[in-house]
């Protein structure tokens, strides 16, 4: 699963923003002009990239590398049992099994069947290590019978191989995990390998903060996981598979923001106490199973709600503040120039879509800038010198479904 990790922007964004008044104003990205100011846009950084690779996990991987790890020289065992996967980070145990010739005597098909009951539908990951001591191939999978003969899915290992196989479990209910021989020959015939098996849900659930959840899933599929917040502030969702899509939902189901790939670790502002759904849209996943963790993180923020209520931003420190999802919302702040000099303001955040920024003197706008979904930073620079006086930023949410976090902080 982590062939789809960093898949982020390769390069920095370097975006040329010009207007045409004269030397008192910050870039905005609406107007064109004289090229005389610059917003710089900082992409998303490899930070998020690496703490999604480290939740990600590959069940498939998992269950064959368990399945290699015992020798394949065992005695006939004729018992076989699985893991349940529920958080993404166990390791499943590997079960040895093993056949003698006179378990395999002028049979075309004899093996061992495990009646098992999965709670819901998900996936069944397989590997078998067939050992080379083996006379012939190792049939193996999850099966609606003892005699193996209806097949929910199933593969094949040949002598001397380990091969794995995710099994698709379409409801809740009792099912066979089975292995068997194939001899067709009329032969005696001796098998002995390695097999592991894990069980993944991939039900909707509620999900809580910092504990990350496995989640089975093979063909496309669409999940709502419900979350209360702890805390104000905002809401990062992260997965090891970086094509799905996530939608915030409040608790009706109804969409808060637009859908945006979990490679660029979406976030949204909310609100503590409040009950959400994380919808997550995944495509084809042949791995079986997908990582998905959120982290919800406090923001203490004190903001003015109106231009006339600004709070006063001082230089060289740092302001932070919310836009929480579903909410018109517009945050106001104010700096003071007490003489004539070059200004930059710089805004850092996440979001799942726009977040906007604007500056005004008195009441004309005079610079502008967006930090995006897959932003890290922007800059504003005034080239020339600003003139003494109040300045006030504003603010605000790019679309109606944008939300998440920032910070401001000038010098």
């Amino acid at each position: 699963m982590k062939k789809v990790m960093g898949k982020l922007l390769s390069a920095m964004l370097i975006l040329t923003l010009v207007f045409t008044s004269a030397s008192v104003a910050f870039a905005d990205s609406s107007e064109t002009g004289a090229g005389e100011m610059k917003a710089k846009v900082s992409s998303v950084q490899t930070e998020d990239a690496a703490d999604t690779a480290a939740i990600s996990q590959d069940v498939e991987k998992q269950v064959k590398a368990a399945a290699v790890e015992k020798a394949a020289t065992t005695k006939a065992v004729g018992n076989l049992s699985y893991i349940t996967m529920t958080t993404g980070n166990e390791t499943p145990s590997a079960v040895t099994f093993g056949y003698t010739a006179a378990d395999m005597v002028n049979s075309s098909k004899a093996g061992i069947a495990k009646r098992i009951y999965l709670p819901a539908k998900g996936t069944f990951v397989m590997a078998v290590g067939n050992a080379s001591q083996s006379t012939t191939s190792i049939q193996y999978g999850l099966y609606r019978d003892a005699q193996l003969s209806s097949t929910v899915g199933s593969l094949s290992s040949s002598r001397g191989t380990t091969t794995s196989w995710t099994i698709k479990v379409p409801a809740a209910g009792y099912y066979y995990m089975g292995v068997s021989s194939y001899s067709y020959s009329g032969a005696d015939t001796s098998v002995v390998g390695s097999v592991a098996a894990a069980y993944v849900n991939g039900t909707d659930r509620t999900i809580y903060n910092k504990k990350q959840i496995a989640v089975g899933q093979k063909d496309a599929q669409t999940n709502y996981f419900k979350f209360k917040a702890v805390r104000n502030g905002y809401l990062k969702v992260q997965s090891s598979e970086g094509y799905d899509k996530v939608t915030l939902c409040n608790s009706k189901k109804k969409a808060l923001s637009n859908a945006v790939s979990t490679n660029y670790s979406p976030t949204f502002g909310v609100k503590k106490g409040k009950t959400y759904y994380v919808k997550v849209a995944a495509g084809y996943n042949s791995d079986g199973a997908y990582a998905l963790k959120v982290t919800n993180s406090t923001i203490s923020e004190k903001s003015g709600k109106k231009k006339s209520r600004a709070v006063l931003l001082k230089k060289k420190r740092t302001k932070k503040g919310t836009i929480v999802a579903g909410e018109k919302r517009t945050d106001w702040y104010k700096f003071r120039v007490t003489k004539r000099k070059t200004v930059r303001l710089t805004m850092k955040g996440a979001t799942n879509d726009e977040l906007k920024v604007a500056i005004y003197k008195g009441n004309r706008r005079v610079g502008r800038s967006t930090l995006g979904y897959y932003s890290k930073s922007i800059t504003l620079r005034s080239v020339g010198k600003l003139s003494k006086g109040t300045y006030y930023i504003k603010v605000y949410r790019g679309t109606k479904k944008s939300s998440g976090w920032y910070s401001l902080r000038w010098k």
